[in-house]
Order: structure tokens, then C-alpha cells, then sequence
């Protein structure tokens, strides 16, 4: 398998070459991170990783369908390809941001590979090789109902040109992202590039949003089954229109002036950004990482006041019980407050949710008065169960693989209770603040009559929050590298979860008519469950025998 995917970069050998790379040494790296890619899977201890594949394409599959299907209606051939590009788009930069920028940003082969006689236009340009096998494998899957439905409506021609604009588009979304990227490394550095980086991330997550928002409210939706995409001056300027001009242009033979711009800018756009992100910053990328690992070693840790913080002893007195429990809570509490990577997952995640809702909600057609009558704030509540995923995913990312020894020379008879402690402490310092925060704005809004339904949504996340981390058999906290086959079944991951919220939602819709029986029955069940799941449960789950 990893010598086809190597044999794809065959026919570009030339490009790569132009770009200022050696294609030999770039082979030879980009095979080294699949192999581990691939050492990685092997090694976990459920599913085998082709099934583990195979799987989730399924998943991703299903994903795009569901998404066709939406498009279904539409005749225009132009507007059928411009709203699957923006889905493809969006949801390309936003796994960037989510899952593959640790992998961007990953300063642990620099110890091995610079000292060798190698270019950083390589380096860079395998690295950003080793992401867009992954990012095609996930926006082909996606698409193939979109390619299904293309052929059938439009024909054949139609959806092979498709695919070929998905191509272009991965591209031209990566090399994007790595633009603004280094863009942000040329003018920062060390010690303020981590703490910029962050901020930067939650940026672009509102950039994706709002260009997606502006994307849609282009079409005129007058009419469901023409909806049209007017073509003005600006959209030649935006790209999800290109790429779907592009497929026009050749699957039509329609070659006039408008769709001749589009066709150019399909082809040249990616080629830009590549030129421009290898030529102009590239090389200065593996020195800014250089400076960004030294910053890292560098750095004095600061002394945490979380200890002694009332918050903190709130908390601590709420969440654990066992002096294990304690121990793991204060250790967890203390290096989330510093740990880059865990930051770096967590946040854009929040705030991409956060922007998701407010896009739903600030619409023109939305009036204030008929959503304080509405049941939406349930929505609201149950789009932070995809919290659940992201956190306890950032909970095991980062370098410190090497001191999970500490942990287990320890005379404990379990490691359920570090385990407790963990997730509880991130739960508790990164996730109820905010919880709080919303739930008064909710309140405001629609009156304290929905405080149940707040506690029972609350209930509802942490619940699921300690069902995520625990059934993924997790590793000791801030130990594990970011790989990136991970991003496909984090996707799946995703998804699954949007459906678990829309069904938990509803339930919670109906049995909440019931005015005080319904309320209460949902309480009991899942404090219920969380109780069986931390006293009985998790000590079955994890064991000595499991690590």
C-alpha cells in the first residue's frame, strides 16, 4: 500500500524538483512517516489497522452521502459542484486546524533528520505530502456519493472532471492553511509563536465559518429545486466557485470568457500557493521550528496557583474521592494549564463549535422573537457534546512518552483511579467555566425554567466525556504523538457523535413534556450511569493488564 501511494508522486517528479526539493530524499522521508503511520496502528490493541481503515471510510462515506443528498434537488450543474466544494473545502480546513496541525508543527524529527544533508524544501514538502495523502483519502470519500450522484445527473465526463477538481482543491486548502501558517512564523517566533498560534487557530477556524456562511448566502434560494448561484465579479475571487466553473467549463465544452477565468484559476491557484509557500517561506520554516523545540526545552515552568486556587479546591472537593483520584487530578490540573499541544487540539475545537452556532443564529430570516419561544437552546446545549471527543483526544497528545514509567512503578493495585483523575481535571478547568458562562446566557434568554434541562445536558456531556476517554483504552495524560492516519477516524469520531447529540436531543425533547417526571427520569439515568461507570465499570475496563 505504501509503495502505490509513493508511486502517485511519480508523474510529478519534475514539479517537485522545480519546487527546490530532492525527490529522492523526499521519497525516503514520506516513506519513513507512512511506515510509522502504519507501526502506530499495528500497535493498538482493538481493531487491525486495515480493518481500522476500512472502517473509517466507511464512516466517511456515509458522511459525504448524507451530505449529497442534500444537493439532490438541484439542476444547476454549477451550483450542484460549488455547494460540494464548499462542504469539501471547509471541512478539509478545518481538519487542518483540528487534527493536522500538530502533525505541521511537529518538532520531533528534527533532532534526526536536520543534521543530515538535507533541504528544508524537502522537509517541508514531505511533511506536506504525508497530510494530503491523508486529507484525499478523507475528501474522496466524502465525495463519492457527490461523484455517483454527478454522473447520474450530469454524466460521466462530469464527475471524472470532479474528482480531478477535488484534487485541485485539497491542494490549494493545504497549501493555503501553510501560507497563513508560516506567514504567522516569519513575524513570530520562540516563546511568542506558541502563545500566538493558539489565538491564530481559532482565527482561521472563524475565517473557514464565515467564508462558508458567505458561500451559501450567494445562491438565491428562492426556489429549491433552481437554486442558482449569480455570477458576479466577485466570484471569480472565491474558490469553491472556481473549481465548480472548472468542472463546467470542460464537461460542457464551454469555452467562453467567463468560464476560460475559471479554468485558469482552477489550474494556477494551487500552483501560486505552492510556489509561493516553497520558494518565499519554506525556508525559513525548519529554522522557526528549531527555535520553537529550543523554546520548549527553554522555557522555566511556571509555578501553578491552581493547588491553592478556591476553584481549584471546589472542584478537587466535588470530582474525587480516593487520594490516587486526588494525586492524578492535581498532576492533570497543573499540566494542562502549560502543555502547547493540548491547547492547540482543544481550543480551535471549541471555538469552531462556538461559531458553528453562532452562524445558525444570526441569520437574516431568524427572529428573536420566535426563538425565545423555541426549544433551540437544547440545540445549543447538545452541540457541546462533540466536547466529549476533542477534549479527551488532547488529553493524550504531546512529548512526555518517557515518563510513563513514573505511573507505573507506582504500588497502587489499579490505574483506574490516575485514570478518574485525569479527565476529570480537564473536564473540570477547561470545560464547566465555559459551561457556566453559556448556561447564564441561556438562562437570560429564555428564563430559569430551562435549568433542568441545563443540568441535564451537563450531565449528558460528562457522561459521554468519561464513556470517550475510557473506552479508547487511554494512555498516561500528554504522552502520545500526533499521527496522522488518526485525523480519518477522528472525523468518523465526529460524526458519530453529531448523530448521538440529534438523538440524546430529541429524547431529552420529548421526556422533557412530562414537565417534572420526564426531567427526573433523565436525571436518575444518567447519574446513574455515572456513578456505575466511575465506582464499577472503568475498574473492569483498566487494568495493570492493559499497559
Amino acid at each position: 500500500m505504501i509503495r502505490f501511494l509513493l508511486s502517485l508522486f511519480r508523474p510529478f517528479r519534475t514539479i517537485i524538483e522545480c519546487s527546490g526539493a530532492d525527490y529522492e530524499q523526499f521519497i525516503y522521508i514520506l516513506e519513513l512517516k507512512l511506515t510509522l503511520d502504519n507501526r502506530r496502528q499495528r500497535r493498538k490493541r482493538t481493531t487491525p489497522s486495515d480493518n481500522s481503515l476500512i472502517l473509517q471510510s466507511i464512516g466517511q462515506i456515509i458522511a459525504g452521502f448524507v451530505f449529497a443528498m442534500m444537493a439532490i434537488p438541484i439542476h444547476s450543474e454549477f451550483t450542484f459542484y460549488y455547494l460540494m466544494h464548499i462542504i469539501v473545502m471547509v471541512m478539509m480546513g478545518m481538519m487542518i486546524i483540528s487534527e493536522f496541525t500538530t502533525i505541521l508543527f511537529d518538532t520531533s524529527e528534527n533532532s534526526i533528520i536536520l543534521p543530515l544533508p538535507i533541504k528544508s524544501n524537502t522537509l517541508s514538502l514531505a511533511r506536506n505530502a504525508h497530510v494530503f495523502l491523508y486529507l484525499m483519502l478523507i475528501a474522496f470519500n466524502v465525495s463519492l456519493a457527490t461523484l455517483v450522484i454527478g454522473i447520474v445527473k450530469f454524466g460521466v465526463v462530469s464527475g471524472l472532471i470532479f474528482i480531478v477538481s477535488v484534487v485541485l482543491n485539497v491542494i490549494f486548502t493545504l497549501f493555503l492553511a501553510n501560507l497563513l501558517y508560516l506567514g504567522l512564523m516569519h513575524i513570530a517566533s520562540g516563546e511568542k509563536l506558541k502563545n500566538v498560534l493558539m489565538y491564530f487557530q481559532i482565527g482561521i477556524a472563524v475565517l473557514f465559518m464565515l467564508g462558508y456562511q458567505f458561500g451559501v448566502n450567494m445562491i438565491d434560494r428562492s426556489e429549491i429545486m433552481n437554486m442558482t448561484l449569480p455570477i458576479h465579479w466577485y466570484t471569480y475571487l472565491v474558490p469553491p466557485a472556481i473549481f465548480s466553473g472548472f468542472i463546467e467549463t470542460l464537461s460542457t465544452a464551454t469555452f467562453d470568457a467567463g468560464h476560460l477565468l475559471f479554468l485558469a484559476e482552477a489550474v494556477i491557484l494551487p500552483i501560486i500557493v505552492i510556489y509561493i509557500t516553497s520558494r518565499y517561506l519554506t525556508p525559513i520554516f525548519n529554522r522557526k521550528l528549531l527555535n520553537l523545540e529550543v523554546s520548549d526545552k527553554a522555557t522555566k515552568v511556571k509555578s501553578s496557583t491552581g493547588k491553592s486556587s478556591s476553584y481549584y479546591m471546589l472542584m478537587e472537593k466535588l470530582f474525587t474521592r480516593k487520594p490516587a483520584e486526588k494525586a492524578a487530578f492535581q498532576l492533570a490540573w497543573r499540566m494542562s494549564g502549560y502543555e502547547r499541544l493540548f491547547k492547540q487540539s482543544f481550543f480551535p475545537s471549541l471555538a469552531y463549535v462556538v461559531i458553528m452556532l453562532a452562524v445558525q443564529f444570526f441569520k437574516k430570516d431568524v427572529s428573536l422573537a420566535n426563538l425565545a419561544m423555541s426549544h433551540s437552546y437544547l440545540f445549543i446545549l447538545y452541540s457541546f457534546l462533540l466536547i466529549s471527543f476533542t477534549l479527551t483526544t488532547a488529553l493524550l497528545l504531546g512529548n512526555n512518552s518517557q515518563a510513563e514509567w513514573i505511573f507505573k512503578v507506582l504500588p497502587t493495585t489499579t490505574p483506574a483511579d490516575y485514570f478518574k483523575g485525569f479527565i476529570k481535571a480537564v473536564f473540570a478547568r477547561f470545560f464547566n467555566p465555559f459551561y457556566v458562562l453559556l448556561s447564564i446566557g441561556i438562562i437570560a434568554f429564555w428564563g430559569v425554567t430551562v435549568i433542568p434541562d441545563i443540568i441535564i445536558a451537563w450531565l449528558v456531556i460528562y457522561f459521554s466525556t468519561l464513556l470517550m476517554f475510557y473506552i479508547q483504552q487511554p494512555d498516561f495524560p500528554f504522552s502520545q504523538a500526533k499521527g496522522a492516519a488518526h485525523g480519518g477516524k477522528n472525523m468518523v469520531k465526529v460524526f458519530g457523535l453529531m448523530l448521538m447529540a440529534g438523538i440524546l436531543g430529541l429524547i431529552h425533547y420529548y421526556l422533557s413534556k412530562w414537565e417534572i417526571i420526564g426531567p427526573a427520569i433523565l436525571i436518575l439515568v444518567y447519574v446513574s450511569g455515572i456513578l456505575i461507570t466511575n465506582r464499577i465499570w472503568v475498574y473492569k475496563l483498566i487494568t495493570w493488564e492493559n499497559y
